[in-house]
């Protein structure tokens, strides 16, 4: 049997017409990897307000021809002169200052033959040598999928700095989750639950997916995100303009499709923590927090989490997994108890491009190696000047094995 033809264009974004952008919106809903930070509702808010001036360019992977086109895979690029650690031209995709997840948009069903379709892209005498995905899932479909194919090609991909992800299965929200992960924590949280429920009226609310967003849920988070150490830095939303004009209508556009999912602990109908969430296919993503900094003693921020937990499966019988869009050191890693790792995935298109990201690569282990055995040595020195014999260690420096080579079989 004949295998079905994928073709890759090379896009615009101001090209896309209203066909073309519901035929992206559609693919989310069947991609291997659900990402809300690939879908058009962020991307394009995203690029129109905080990155007006990047011209992007778009990898459109359609299967057929003429007007029997399918979109099967999208692809947001940033263009790359090259880098220390992939030193010829390449596309990187492209990440906001508000994107906490990337890779590609790629369906399910066709995940290999779009993966091979882009490959055949950037290999041959295309200007872009090779792929750079950061904030990838390095063990997720797409990995996978990058792995098969660059082995067939007899080549090399490289995932460098995976860093753990929370995640929470939706499966197991409730109330026996949060006392197998929390224990006697649990007990005072419930304290200062009751404590602050003495002050008023205390209720929780999960606000959206599906029903219109109260306008109210938007300004409440504004406010509150904008309180305390956020508001004072200048790192809240509500602090840049461009970023609030963005939010705004990446709320706004979700919101028209039922895929905004806000949440509210509410003190006598005032909010006092609030969540902004989005959902892609059937998995939902935690966008950013925000609560009242003068009630931080009974930690409302922390309260509001316990509760969607609590209630999560019930109120999102659609979704089955959520991506919590934190740092490994998050309190937010002390709730969600699944993870993955991300990390930045290196795809050479051909093997000139493949021997210099590794040589590259070998180089800066090099560098690094040289670098612990010279701390190591000069901690050595001052550990004995102290009179100790204990063996120094090295704080805060990355091991080589943050670096794999990927290959299919390692997948």
């Amino acid at each position: 049997m004949r295998a079905e033809h994928l073709e890759v264009r090379w896009r615009r974004p101001e090209e896309l017409d209203a066909r073309e952008l519901q035929a992206w919106t559609g693919l989310e809903s069947r991609a291997a990897e659900p990402n809300v930070y690939l879908s058009p509702h962020f991307v394009l808010p995203a690029l129109r307000h905080l990155d007006a001036s990047l011209r992007p360019v778009i990898a459109w992977i359609e299967a057929g021809t003429g007007a029997a086109r399918e979109l099967v895979g999208v692809g947001v690029f940033r263009r790359s002169p090259g880098s220390r650690s992939f030193p010829w031209p390449h596309l990187s995709a492209y990440l906001s200052c508000h994107s906490f997840l990337g890779g590609l948009l790629l369906e399910a069903e066709r995940l290999d033959a779009a993966v091979a379709a882009l490959m055949r892209a950037i290999g041959g005498l295309s200007p872009w040598q090779g792929l750079v995905l950061p904030k990838t899932d390095c063990d997720g479909p797409l990995a996978r999928a990058l792995a098969r194919q660059t082995d067939r090609r007899g080549l090399s991909m490289l995932s460098l700095g995976p860093q753990e992800r929370a995640m929470l299965d939706m499966s197991r929200c409730g109330e026996d989750m949060l006392r197998e992960l929390l224990g006697k924590k649990l007990n005072e949280i419930n304290r200062c639950r009751r404590r602050l429920a003495e002050m008023g009226e205390l209720s929780w609310h999960c606000l959206g997916q599906g029903e219109p967003l109260p306008a109210s849920a938007v300004e409440n988070f504004l406010h509150l995100e904008h309180q305390g150490w956020k508001g004072e830095s200048g790192t809240s939303v509500r602090a840049v303009p461009a970023e609030e004009a963005f939010f705004r209508e990446m709320v706004a556009r979700f919101d028209a499709e039922g895929r905004a999912l806000f949440t509210e602990l509410r003190l006598d109908g005032r909010a006092i923590a609030s969540t902004c969430n989005f959902i892609s296919g059937t998995m939902g993503f935690a966008f950013k927090v925000g609560w009242d900094p003068e009630l931080r003693k009974f930690g409302p921020g922390m309260l509001n989490e316990i509760e969607f937990i609590r209630q999560g499966r019930e109120r999102c019988p659609q979704l089955t997994m959520f991506e919590s869009g934190a740092s490994s050191d998050s309190f937010i890693s002390k709730l969600w108890p699944g993870r993955r790792e991300l990390g930045a995935l290196l795809v050479p298109g051909n093997r000139v491009a493949g021997a210099a990201m590794l040589a590259a690569e070998r180089l800066r282990q090099s560098r690094r190696r040289a670098a612990e055995t010279t701390d190591a040595g000069a901690a050595e020195g001052l550990s004995e000047s102290r009179g100790t014999s204990e063996p120094a260690s090295v704080p805060g420096r990355t091991s080589a094995g943050s670096v794999t080579q990927v290959t299919s079989t390692s997948t």
